[in-house]
């Protein structure tokens, strides 16, 4: 899946344009390296409570995004959740400011529960400037960036407008914290919000995503205790481009440090969620770092994954000599390179063959796929294109349409035909379908009749015409045909 050029169209231009671009190559690089690792096994550990779900993936993820932003803007500041775990603190200055959440909806992935996002913040002057979100699983795309607008997959977002909370679909989250405190709180907001007659509360273990169905209007308010700025940071700026709003639960201004937040559709209906709410206090991102529930736990979470060693195709400079080697990682791959080659340098330059990438973080590395083909370049080597070379095995080409499925289903049991679904699943892309809605017997026999009257009421009308034109013609033809009286002749006497 791609930026549609549509949404890169509506989001082309400013100063932060660059930014932008990073910030969803990077989103999608992250999401196929969640939904991969989706089915896989995992190893878990807890942070602030045994509900406080990291993984390996967090960490890889959250180190592929901060490597490759900070080699490309270094002056820039970064607020990340599994740093912020490790004892960074959560400050926002007015310097440019990424704030990163490497894998939201945590315990989902643990449970192969499929929804998980990355999400990317990006503040200037402490005002949020864009933020970008991908759904993993479901690979939707959304953005929005300030006075811009919000997109999913190239299709603007708008929030639903409703107002009144006896009809609102309300999303919240429950938060880390498990004590009977917190969660007699908790489950009293809940109480709360149905005994005022909401329509229902739900929970799908993804603040982002949560706040993207508000932003899409599939949803009308969510409110949370216990979220941070990482959660709320790039959905924040996609429900306001939308159409939304985002304040704090005691009804003044957002601030993205306090742990709380209330959004909505409407102002009116932030303000009677709001009103409605009891207060659990999670503390702030900026005045605490997060505090490990263990030694044993820390030591988890900081020993080295340990990932299977795969097969590489290496080659030197000139591609006269190639050779097959297996390694778990980059440091491993260069030893093993160096003495299949035999390069008794020990200053190479590990590159791809295809295009002269260089190949100098272990997050990178642990991204290419099994059998890539890679060059070791020593001092002075330069790498050049290849010429007749054809790489043993190729990857397969993913472009075009992959399927198109047809789907025939009734929206009510008295249809006759029902409706057909039209759904186009695209290669590195997303999906499109459209459905074609057939009405019942009654509804179809009423478009007949009323297509036969219309129909008959321009062939009347067309007759007419004809012939009304016809008649014309023939009086015009008659009267040419009869020769006019000639006038006769006077006698005159003499």
């Amino acid at each position: 899946m791609k930026p549609s050029s549509e949404d890169g169209a509506a989001q082309a231009g400013g100063p932060w344009e660059e930014c932008f671009e990073a910030a969803a190559q990077l989103a999608l690089r992250a999401g196929q390296i969640i939904r991969k690792a989706l089915s896989e096994e995992k190893r878990v550990s807890t942070k602030t409570s045994a509900a406080d779900l990291v993984t390996e993936t967090d960490h890889m993820v959250e180190a592929l995004i901060l490597q490759e932003l900070q080699q490309r803007f270094p002056s820039h500041r970064f607020i990340a959740e599994e740093a912020a775990a490790a004892g960074a603190k959560c400050v926002l200055t007015p310097s440019p400011t990424w704030i990163v959440d490497p894998i939201d909806g945590t315990c989902n992935f643990v449970h192969r529960f499929p929804t998980v996002a990355v999400s990317i913040g990006f503040a200037v002057n402490q005002e949020l400037e864009f933020g970008v979100i991908y759904h993993c699983t479901e690979e939707r795309l959304y953005t929005g960036r300030r006075g811009r607008g919000a997109f999913c997959n190239g299709q603007r977002l708008r929030v639903s407008g409703e107002t009144d909370l006896s009809k609102a679909l309300v999303l919240t989250e429950i938060g880390p914290r498990r004590d009977p405190t917190t969660l007699k709180l908790f489950l009293s907001n809940m109480e709360r919000l149905l005994r005022a007659g909401a329509h229902g509360v739900r929970v799908i273990g993804s603040s982002t995503l949560a706040l993207c169905h508000l932003a899409s209007g599939a949803a009308d308010a969510y409110y949370q205790f216990g979220l941070h700025c990482w959660d709320l940071a790039a959905a924040t700026v996609i429900i306001r481009e939308a159409g939304g709003v985002v304040m704090d639960t005691s009804g003044g201004p957002l601030d993205l440090m306090s742990c709380r937040v209330v959004a909505a559709g409407t102002r009116e209906m932030a303000v009677l969620i709001a009103q409605a709410l009891q207060t659990i206090n999670y503390g702030r991102d900026d005045e605490r770092p997060l505090t490990f529930m263990g030694s044993q736990t820390k030591k988890v979470l900081l020993t080295p994954l340990m990932h299977p060693a795969r097969p590489f195709r290496v080659s030197n400079h000139d591609r006269s000599s190639r050779r097959g080697v297996t390694a778990s990682s980059l440091q491993e791959l260069l030893t093993k390179t160096l003495d299949a080659l035999v390069i008794a340098s020990g200053l190479v330059t590990l590159v791809l063959e295809e295009d002269g990438t260089v190949v100098d973080t272990e997050a990178f590395f642990q991204t290419l796929g099994d059998n890539t083909h890679l060059m070791v370049l020593e001092k002075g080597q330069k790498w050049t294109p290849g010429g007749t070379y054809i790489p043993a095995r190729q990857p397969p080409k993913r472009q075009g349409i992959a399927r198109v499925t047809f789907d025939l289903y009734k929206l009510n049991p008295k249809d006759v035909i029902g409706c057909l679904n039209v759904k186009a699943t695209m290669y590195e892309m997303y999906s499109v379908s459209y459905d074609i809605r057939c009405p019942g017997l009654k509804a179809l026999l009423r478009s007949l009749l009323w297509f036969l009257s219309h129909t008959a009421q321009m062939t009347g009308q067309c007759l007419v015409h004809t012939g009304t034109y016809m008649l014309r013609v023939l009086a015009d033809t008659e009267e040419r045909a009869v020769p006019s009286p000639r006038p006769r002749r006077g006698i005159t006497s003499g």
